[in-house]
């Protein structure tokens, strides 16, 4: 498998956000067809369970991460299927095989990436995580009020 990464929005001031406190992790589907390492805190990451209808439909909690923070395979695309819905800011991408969603770009970051939680191996040294509600029924409100855009920020 070759991995590259995809820069999918124009940045005028990359900076490296591999830090001393930073690891190195996988996030995979159930059938591990779309797969991908992240650069996350290896001490502490925030994550969000959100109650928009798609988020607790499928039980989401997620954390953040740069999009220069997630190695892309190639075949990526070709491995998931599509999912907008609303404003469509948010892109889904479903694993057309196991139906299992490891990231997507969300509405609140569409600078960054959602990792979900569940879909993440840490191996044997997980940072700490801390869950934080997001109210997706009031999403502009609680937008506001989570200042959640600060962790894309670069």
């Amino acid at each position: 498998m070759v991995h590259t990464h995809i820069h999918h929005r124009h940045r005028p001031h990359l900076r490296s956000t591999m830090t001393s406190s930073m690891g190195e992790y996988t996030v995979s589907c159930h059938c591990g067809k779309v797969k991908a390492k992240f650069r996350c805190s290896n001490e502490k990451i925030t994550s969000w369970e959100c109650s928009c209808t798609d988020c607790d439909k499928r039980g989401n909690v997620h954390f953040m991460v740069t999009d220069t923070d997630l190695d892309l395979p190639e075949e990526w695309l070709d491995q998931t299927i599509l999912y907008e819905w609303g404003t469509k800011t948010a892109k889904r991408r479903f694993c057309k095989t196991c139906g299992v969603l490891p990231w997507y770009t969300p509405r609140s970051n569409p600078d960054g990436y959602g990792i979900t939680l569940k879909c993440v191996d840490f191996g044997d040294n997980p940072p700490e995580i801390e869950i934080q509600k997001y109210d997706g029924v009031n999403w502009e409100k609680s937008y506001g009020a989570t200042n959640i855009t600060s962790q894309t920020a670069e």
